[in-house]
């Protein structure tokens, strides 16, 4: 049980990767935090947990009000006594060509995926810096350390640019942070097979879309679901203890990039 007896929030884990990293860390012993802006998708999650003899609650927030987060941290403790991973997953994307992307486009995938993060740590940081501990995963993506080869969706200006403030964010929190024993990484998925995936394309271009992510890595296959909950799992253990500051990129070794 590599995280027995933490308290892990994941936000956007109503579904699809969020939902796949919630269930490993509390297969691994955490008690866990389903935190996400669809009281279906978290009743339904919270409900497999629990069927499964897990510990779990479920808030429904909205990562880009404040007022909200302050509940959420607030009812977290005041249930578990404390907060030790917090791992920011809810995200959004508007693809939209650069030159017709409108303000709608660019703010609400700014807001959900950059700037929900920074709120999320701003919240939990005080709880975190007066146990003097604590574990913070930022999901980012590979697209905010590179254009995205060819073969990928186009049209996602707004989404590669929130994720590198991900980064660099992720970079300056550690530095601000870690004097407290609060480490803070990114987890920078390639392509992985969602149902958000299957949308990116119209169905007729779908299999040739995959094959070229398949193609652009050194596995030759799409990254799963769970690929990514394990890196999240290992970043929010104590295998990690020694790591800040850090991007790990889960992307089957992109060879665009090695």
């Amino acid at each position: 049980m590599r995280v027995l007896g933490r308290v892990a929030i994941v936000t956007g884990s109503g579904s699809g990767l969020g939902e796949t990293m919630v269930k490993r860390l509390a297969e691994e012993g955490a008690s866990v935090v389903v935190a996400d802006v669809n009281q279906a998708g978290i009743d339904r999650v919270v409900g497999e947990l629990q069927a499964a003899g897990r510990t779990a609650m479920g808030y429904k927030v909205d990562v880009t009000s404040q007022a909200e987060l302050k509940g959420l941290m607030t009812a977290v403790t005041e249930k578990f006594g404390r907060i030790d991973i917090l791992a920011n997953n809810a995200g959004v994307v508007r693809h939209r060509p650069f030159l017709t992307m409108g303000d709608e486009d660019w703010d609400s995938v700014l807001g959900v995926c950059l700037k929900g993060v920074f709120y999320c740590v701003q919240a939990v940081a005080e709880i975190m810096i007066r146990q003097k501990y604590g574990k913070i995963v930022n999901i980012s993506s590979v697209q905010g350390n590179g254009a995205a080869p060819g073969g990928a969706p186009a049209a996602t200006s707004n989404y590669a640019a929130a994720k590198a403030g991900v980064i660099q964010l992720t970079k300056t929190l550690a530095r601000e942070l870690g004097p407290h024993g609060i480490n803070v990484n990114s987890v920078a998925p390639g392509a992985v097979m969602t149902p958000g995936f299957l949308k990116s394309r119209p169905p007729d271009q779908i299999e040739g879309h995959m094959e070229a992510r398949k193609k652009g890595n050194v596995l030759h296959r799409m990254g799963t679901p769970e690929d990514m909950a394990n890196a999240v799992l290992f970043l929010a253990s104590e295998e990690s203890s020694f790591i800040s500051g850090q991007i790990l990129c889960v992307d089957g070794g992109r060879m665009d990039r090695l």
